[in-house]
């Protein structure tokens, strides 16, 4: 039945790897600036994700363009990029610095928070349902009560 289903459907094909946007003269100096300050016989995996970060930053996708550059600096982007865990998917980890600490005591005052908000709207609105706005409102108050920022999760999963 899924099979019946799935015929009727069409799927746009994935992205492929070289298919990025062609990188920009800043791009480039950004990519030549940033390697320049590496040693590539002695890259190690805290390079690799210093170099992932700085190119992510600038908004600079995996692909082709990349490559070229990175190669035109005598590095091999595939072997940074797997220093650095990039998958193949070209997803890179988050870079270490959106991704502090987080205490039992932090996520605590961060649920105690998110329950006064929720009551104070519960309160004004007379309803035990909240609207979409009144969820953006509070999901907004969290992120500039907590210096969270955009892209960043609320809860820090990771060990």
């Amino acid at each position: 039945m899924i099979d019946a289903m799935n015929a009727g459907m069409s799927m746009p094909p994935p992205p492929r790897a070289g298919s990025a946007k062609a990188l920009t003269a800043d791009q480039q100096t950004l990519i030549s600036e940033t390697l320049s300050q590496y040693d590539v016989d002695n890259l190690n995996e805290a390079d690799a994700l210093s170099i992932t970060e700085a190119f992510s930053e600038a908004g600079i996708q995996p692909g082709l363009a990349l490559e070229k550059a990175v190669s035109g600096s005598g590095f091999d982007a595939k072997s940074i990029g797997d220093l650095a865990k990039v998958s193949d998917s070209g997803n890179r980890p988050p870079p270490p610095s959106s991704m502090p600490k987080q205490s039992t005591d932090g996520i605590t005052s961060m649920v105690d928070y998110l329950t006064e908000l929720m009551e104070e709207k519960f309160t004004a609105s007379n309803s035990n349902k909240l609207s979409d706005a009144d969820k953006e409102s509070i999901l907004a108050q969290v992120f500039d009560e907590f210096d969270i920022k955009e892209g960043q999760s609320v809860i820090n999963t990771h060990a």
